[in-house]
């Protein structure tokens, strides 16, 4: 049986399946994310509805609630999630453990998460300055603590054994 449905019908249809698609795509569309070698902050390649693509800092798309809402909710939360995880990566870490010249004399190279350059620092130096020690893992910092209470060990036991030889 072949039934006809009348224009207004057939247009009424069609407007609540437009309804539908365009109620369910969100406005903008992830591409891709990656985390960018010059700065080491997290980029995401979105694509705007239609051809245009640009690409952002996820903590610039994470701030801006207006261009937020162009996603849909699966996507603001994962990028809110890895938003959050980005910032709690240590901003420092330890890259190179050398002896020095001295016995328990340690240089760290440490390096920063945001630029390449790398610095030479004692674990004394490091652990005096409470701000820097906290950007480091919790891994990190208890080695830097332990070289540095290491250090200090072999001072004070050469100051008792210089005394006592006296």
């Amino acid at each position: 049986m072949d039934k006809k449905i009348s224009w207004l019908t057939w247009l009424v249809l069609s407007f609540k399946e437009f309804i539908v698609d365009t109620s369910s795509k969100s406005q903008y569309e992830i591409l891709d994310l990656y985390e960018c070698g010059k700065t080491g902050f997290i980029k995401i390649i979105i694509q705007l509805s239609g051809r245009h693509i640009i690409e952002k800092n996820l903590s610039d798309v994470i701030i801006d609630n207006n261009f937020l809402e162009g996603f849909d909710k699966k996507s603001i939360r994962t990028l809110t999630y890895i938003a959050t995880v980005e910032k709690l990566r240590p901003d420092y870490s330890v890259v190179v453990q050398s002896l020095g010249s001295e016995v328990d004399d340690y240089i760290l190279e440490i390096r920063s998460r945001h630029n390449e350059q790398i610095v030479k620092k004692s674990p004394s130096e490091i652990s005096k300055d409470k701000s820097l020690l906290s950007k480091f893992s919790s891994a990190d910092a208890n080695q830097i603590g332990y070289l540095a209470g290491m250090k200090e060990t072999v001072k004070e036991f050469k100051m008792r054994f210089d005394k006592i030889r006296r």
